[in-house]
């Protein structure tokens, strides 16, 4: 074997090491970035598995409020359609209708 190709494999063998060293670095990186998207991935997970233990849990009271606006909701609107109403009665029969 002459010096030259001895030189050579070295350098070769050199570029090698630099080249496996990028890469630990890159796969170093890929796997802090794995683990960071794994948990992005967890949050709506864990909010549905939440938000199913709260409804669970607060079920009633949510559905008894909705249906006591929505009461409330109908009867303002009952109300004021009938104030309406009545208006429009007295302003057709202003002498009250009875003859």
């Amino acid at each position: 074997m002459s010096k030259a190709s001895a030189e050579s494999i070295e350098e070769k063998m050199d570029l090698i090491l630099v080249y496996l060293h990028r890469m630990d670095k890159r796969d170093r990186l890929r796997t802090w970035g794995g683990f960071v998207r794994g948990l992005i991935g967890l949050i709506p997970i864990i909010l549905l598995v939440w938000s199913t233990w709260y409804f669970l849990k607060h079920g009633d009271e949510l559905m008894m409020k909705m249906t006591k606006y929505a009461a409330e909701s109908a009867a303002g609107m009952t109300k004021e359609n009938s104030a309406e109403l009545m208006q429009q009665f007295k302003l057709m029969f202003p002498s009250g209708g009875a003859n």
